[in-house]
Formats: structure tokens, C-alpha cells, sequence
């Protein structure tokens, strides 16, 4: 099972955009790893973390759609960061 956690950003730019943290994966510089349509697979930091929120179902299902579409299909959804 891969852990993800789908975030919503609150703010700036990307305010509304969903991102999709994996939380027990990592990217460079010890970054977690995380999907996004725009962008897809990149690093994001606990900062930028604490700074989104948790997305609801209805604004998760077309990320969790495209990431089942490129091959996860063992996806385990988490509502917060377990450490």
C-alpha cells in the first residue's frame, strides 16, 4: 500500500490546486514526494505542507482518477502525516 494524502493549496498562485503528498516516498534533498496535474511528480517540503489543507473527497477524485490512470493502484488515503 502507498500512503498519500491529498492537500489543497490555500493560497497564491496554485490557490485551489489539489496535490497528492506521499508521504513515505521521497525526492531529492530529502523532500517528500508528491503528484500534481500541472507539474506532475516533484518534492515538496513539510513547510509547504503546513501551509494547505486537507481536500475533501469531491475535490480529490479527478487527481485520484489520473494517479490510478498512470498506474497506482494500491493507493492507501490518509487524512493527515503519520510519523
Amino acid at each position: 500500500m502507498t500512503p498519500v494524502i491529498f492537500r489543497v493549496n490555500k493560497s497564491g498562485p496554485y490557490k485551489g490546486d489539489v496535490t497528492a503528498v506521499f508521504p513515505t516516498l521521497y525526492a531529492a534533498g530529502g523532500l517528500m514526494s508528491c503528484y500534481a496535474h500541472v507539474g506532475q511528480h516533484s518534492g515538496c517540503s513539510l513547510a509547504w505542507y503546513r501551509t494547505t489543507r486537507l481536500a475533501t473527497a469531491e475535490e480529490c477524485v479527478d487527481l485520484l482518477t489520473e494517479l490510478v490512470q498512470i498506474g497506482y493502484n494500491d493507493l492507501k488515503i490518509y487524512k493527515r502525516r503519520v510519523t
